[in-house]
């Protein structure tokens, strides 16, 4: 058995979408300034990094991240590599031909390499899932989709006016949960694995910050 990290590290100036504040650390008590114990607090947004997204998120009133079970946060995951260019959608056929089909409660993790631009602009202009695929996954009994990208959606400088975020919520409207910003996929992709995804049980949170790791070489 080995354990993959496929999450990011959270630190002050980390890219983020721009309507976001900045994450920001500073120091409470510092050993060197004579204090007993070394305490930092950090100000973070809910969808900076890597975080699962609740269904709160796209449909007021319905489950924030800490009434969720825990359970929801752990399972048996497929990683599908596909290969698609800034604005185009990942299809139902990108993700077969990619890794193994998805049997019902199995996450989905879509792999698209994407993780290796986060520190450049270009990480802002990505694939997107189709809203046909969402559908897919949600009649699947798909119960989990996670992508290296900032969203599943359209990327922000290519959506039209009126745009109100089909894949946002296809998957949350049926309690399929979304995480987002992975990275590592590539050293998973086309893989079966085992995935463990526990965000932070904010109360009332429509997203938790999650530090996501993939075990790979065990017997199911």
């Amino acid at each position: 058995m080995s354990l993959v990290d496929i999450s990011h590290q959270l630190w002050p100036g980390m890219p983020k979408i721009p309507i976001l504040p900045e994450v920001e650390r500073h120091q409470v008590a510092s050993i060197a300034d004579g204090a007993p114990l070394n305490i930092s607090a950090i100000t973070l947004a809910l969808h900076v990094g890597t975080h699962i997204d609740a269904p709160a998120h796209a449909v007021d009133g319905a489950k924030t991240i800490d009434e969720l079970p825990i359970e929801r946060f752990a399972g048996t995951a497929v990683v599908a590599k596909v290969d698609r260019k800034p604005g185009e959608e990942i299809t139902v056929d990108d993700v077969l031909a990619g890794g193994p089909a998805p049997q019902r409660g199995e996450f989905l993790l879509v792999a698209t390499g994407w993780s290796d631009k986060f520190l450049s602009p270009d990480y802002a202009d990505h694939p997107s899932l189709s809203p046909e695929l969402a559908t897919w996954c949600v009649e699947q009994g798909v119960p989990f989709v996670g992508v290296d990208m900032i969203t599943p959606d359209l990327p922000v400088h290519r959506r039209g006016e009126g745009f109100d975020f089909p894949v946002h919520r296809t998957l949350l409207g049926a309690e399929v949960l979304i995480a987002e910003n992975l990275t590592n996929l590539d050293a998973v992709a086309g893989q079966r694995i085992h995935v463990h995804a526990h965000p932070l049980a904010i109360r009332g949170g429509d997203a938790g910050p999650a530090r996501v790791v993939a075990e790979t070489g065990a017997d199911r």
